[in-house]
């Protein structure tokens, strides 16, 4: 009877680990930008609510800026961070703030994972705005899909 030896051999376990290496090395980064872009959503939805809270602050009070004094971020229930609790991703501003208007920007965290990832900008008209990297004004023909 012969002995036959059963198992793997080296060459072919190296081969597999350079198969799993090469996927590993394509699809983690594509995994990270998928996270990126879910982080980013969740912030323009925050961003959404804090609109809505805006408005509720105008019809209380016929203003953005009533007494003369402009709206705050603490004013609508905000402490300036989004998310409000946990590690913070973006950091939310204020400005052009009258009467009337109003433009908000979150600005990604420099230590977060959505640095570099570009502001969010909506203002009092709904007009929104974002692209990678850097800043942008809202009109009517930009959104939030950076195209």
């Amino acid at each position: 009877m012969v002995m036959r030896n059963k198992g793997f051999t080296l060459i072919e376990l190296m081969i597999v680990v350079a198969i799993v290496g090469i996927l590993a090395a394509v699809a983690y980064p594509s995994y990270q930008e998928s996270v990126r872009r879910t982080k980013r959503a969740d912030a323009q939805a925050d961003m959404m609510a804090l609109a809505n809270n805006l408005q509720r602050f105008k019809i209380a009070n016929f203003s953005f800026k009533p007494n003369g004094t402009a709206v705050t971020l603490n004013d609508i229930g905000s402490n300036g961070n989004i998310p409000s609790s946990g590690t913070a991703l973006y950091t939310v501003a204020l400005s052009d703030i009258d009467g009337s208007k109003w433009t908000m920007t979150a600005t990604p965290v420099a230590t977060s994972s959505q640095a570099g990832d570009g502001n969010l900008v909506l203002n009092h008209r709904g007009q929104r705005c974002w692209t990678k990297g850097s800043s942008c004004t809202p009109s009517a023909t930009s959104n939030w899909d950076g195209k």
